[in-house]
């Protein structure tokens, strides 16, 4: 099975990895691991006035500020079947693209837990993937 896992960099990304890891033979062995990092678009009314290679190679970097910290853990924790997508956009949109493109079985993303009111008021990377995917999502807390 293929299983994306959104990481932002956050506690919550070291979290879900950890809770993987923690259920190896049901979460990792044998499974294919889809790292998804997207960074925040930058608008187009600004993206028009920069280079596509000055562009590219800022969101190379802001990817890499975020995923070699992971790829150092999965060493680290002995897993090695994986791979990573860097996107830039909308983060539920582009984690369920991800997914999607994939064929997917299952989307992990760690989750603040903030609770109802939180999520209505500040809305939710994981409130939207849940909402849009067509696929099972895991949130760990």
């Amino acid at each position: 099975m293929k299983i994306v896992v959104a990481v932002d960099g956050s506690a919550y990304t070291r979290k879900a990895l950890d809770y993987l890891v923690a259920h190896r033979a049901q979460f990792v062995e044998g499974n294919e691991l889809i790292l998804v990092n997207v960074c925040a678009a930058i608008p187009p009314h600004a993206s028009r006035h920069i280079s596509k290679e000055l562009l590219h190679e800022y969101y190379a970097e802001e990817s890499a500020k975020v995923l070699d910290p992971v790829k150092a853990q999965l060493a680290q924790l002995g897993v090695s079947n994986y791979s990573i997508q860097s996107r830039h956009g909308n983060a539920a949109a582009e984690i369920v693209a991800a997914a999607n493109e994939a064929d997917a079985g299952l989307i992990v993303v760690g989750t603040r837990g903030h609770g109802a009111l939180g999520r209505a008021l500040m809305g939710s990377v994981a409130t939207n993937v849940i909402a849009d995917a067509e696929r099972s999502v895991l949130l760990v807390q």
